[in-house]
């Protein structure tokens, strides 16, 4: 049951900015950043391939250069080839393009880009639409398909039809002003997150192929829904001001605030609380992970490694990319303190 989302007047009423305090998202994490050879080079590629098709304004093409998706990408596929390393990066560019484009949609019109995107999956070869979702698709998915093992292959394209239904329901509630509760805003978070798609490229950079047996065992899927909470919460606390300021209320720290009766800056150190036991409840799923036999251990070895990848990539990334933070990502990473944005208003 949803509820009605609080007045998002500012309390506050000492003079002086406010100042948000943030959790340290880093320092916890104990597995080590590391970085493919060649992500400089894929992701001027990348970024070119995406900007020859997305038919950016100007302001568009502005804002994505300052995204550095490719660096995100580098940090969570290491040991990939350059080929290889390229359709993950052009993923990532374009699941952050989509993001974007969904921000500014209702449902219907997400709706007809989910269904351009998955009929381009289904379709490739039969399916033609005059669209910028359809020639990136198309285009990062030929190249995909020659090497994704077919396990893989059906996991991106039901983890991104699921990523829609649920970019759906957020539509609904921002236009609603509904604010979920808890337990049912972390299972949509899980989705709107679009980790779960990354986690499919793990398995093709990686190139295997894990049972569906494997991927649906209790513990892998704990491992695989804690890593997406770790990335998905740390990139609400983080994300929070440039969000408040715009009205979006999905966002964990917004759910806190409205379920406990507590201000922001409480609500944000909740959402650290949050964070941090699911790290533990990671490092326990990590220490009871079962056996199938020395081949699918190998497999689930890596698709794990993958997983600690892309906990400590996004943490460390949040503060490279200028998405959140502009050019002052790393003064914020030192201090851990923004000054609150006032919020927009709306004509």
């Amino acid at each position: 049951m949803a509820v009605r989302a609080a007045d998002s007047t500012t309390t506050e009423s000492q003079p002086g900015p406010v100042i948000l305090k943030f959790p340290d998202f880093i320092s916890p994490i104990p597995y080590p950043l590391r970085c493919h050879a060649q992500e400089r080079e894929v992701s001027r590629e990348s970024e070119e391939w995406l900007l020859s098709m997305a038919n950016f304004s100007e302001k568009q093409r502005a804002k994505f250069l300052t995204l550095n998706a490719g660096l995100l990408s580098g940090m969570c596929y290491i040991d990939c080839t350059f080929d290889e390393l390229r359709v993950c990066t052009d993923f990532m560019n374009f699941l952050f393009t989509l993001d974007d484009w969904t921000d500014e949609f209702d449902t219907t019109g997400t709706r007809g880009l989910a269904e351009c995107i998955m009929n381009t999956l289904y379709h490739p070869h039969t399916y033609h639409s005059d669209t910028a979702a359809h020639r990136l698709t198309k285009s990062f998915w030929v190249r995909m398909q020659q090497t994704a093992g077919p396990g893989c292959q059906q996991r991106l394209m039901s983890t991104l039809d699921t990523y829609f239904q649920a970019i759906m329901q957020q539509a609904d509630d921002r236009g609603s002003q509904n604010i979920p509760e808890l337990e049912e805003y972390i299972l949509l978070r899980r989705d709107t997150s679009g980790c779960k798609t990354g986690f499919a490229f793990i398995e093709y950079a990686a190139n295997i192929d894990l049972p569906d047996e494997v991927i649906e065992h209790p513990i892998i899927k704990a491992l695989s829904d804690a890593t997406n909470d770790l990335v998905s919460w740390a990139n609400d606390v983080l994300s929070y001001n440039a969000e408040q300021a715009r009205g979006d209320t999905h966002n964990l720290v917004c759910v806190l605030m409205n379920m406990n009766g507590v201000d922001r800056q409480e609500a944000i150190e909740l959402a650290g609380e949050l964070w941090r036991k699911t790290l533990e409840w990671f490092f326990e799923c990590r220490k009871v992970v079962p056996s199938w036999g020395a081949e699918i251990d190998r497999q689930v070895a890596l698709y794990i490694q993958g997983l600690e990848d892309w906990i400590i990539a996004n943490a460390e990334w949040s503060f490279e990319t200028e998405r959140y933070f502009g050019k002052e990502g790393h003064i914020v990473k030192k201090t851990r303190k923004v000054a609150l944005l006032p919020q927009r208003v709306r004509a």
